[in-house]
């Protein structure tokens, strides 16, 4: 089942204050007091504005998600403890977030939706569900932006097999 269906509500009331409600706690969470600069935060509250209301519950309830940068992580972090609902930022990412770039929230999603797979079925082969993830980046209408973050990183036999999902994902969509 695609990522984005499971969490898609079509009869949904009050969208704006789920996702307010969303941000506030998302906000106030102590591992989240690390964004605080005006360009972070603004790639996380981009994020949370395409985001199906569904994954924003279930992000409060079922799979409270944190991001962390790297160097805070070993502050928080007790030896051998599993990390199963963190996404680690790590420092060229940070960079990234911390400029206006609009890679910086497809990073952001991709990084959720990867998660998301491996919470709900382990067994996905992890590049498999890296290209499942790009393909939720691309259905919640951030494909440009993918292909920004994705010209970004080294060139490797998996950015390229990402760049030809996209290519696929992007030339069948029915909306262009």
């Amino acid at each position: 089942m695609n990522l984005i269906q499971k969490f898609f509500k079509k009869d949904y009331s009050n969208k704006s204050k789920v996702r307010e409600n969303f941000s506030s706690y998302f906000f106030s969470l102590p591992e989240h007091q690390w964004i605080n600069t005006p360009e972070i935060k603004s790639h996380f509250e981009a994020l949370f504005q395409r985001l199906p209301v569904g994954l924003l519950e279930a992000m409060t309830t079922k799979y409270p998600v944190i991001f962390v940068p790297k160097e805070l992580l070993k502050n928080q972090r007790k030896p051998g403890e599993v990390l199963t609902n963190t996404v680690v930022i790590f420092p060229e990412f940070l960079k990234l977030l911390n400029s206006q770039k609009r890679a910086g929230v497809a990073y952001l999603a991709h990084e959720l939706a990867f998660l998301l797979y491996e919470l709900e079925d382990a067994k996905t082969d992890p590049l498999m569900a890296e290209v499942g993830a790009d393909k939720f980046v691309c259905d919640i209408g951030l494909s440009d932006e993918l292909e920004e973050l994705l010209l970004m990183l080294d060139e490797t036999v998996e950015k390229r097999l990402r760049l030809t999902y996209l290519t696929i994902n992007y030339f069948t969509r029915s909306d262009i």
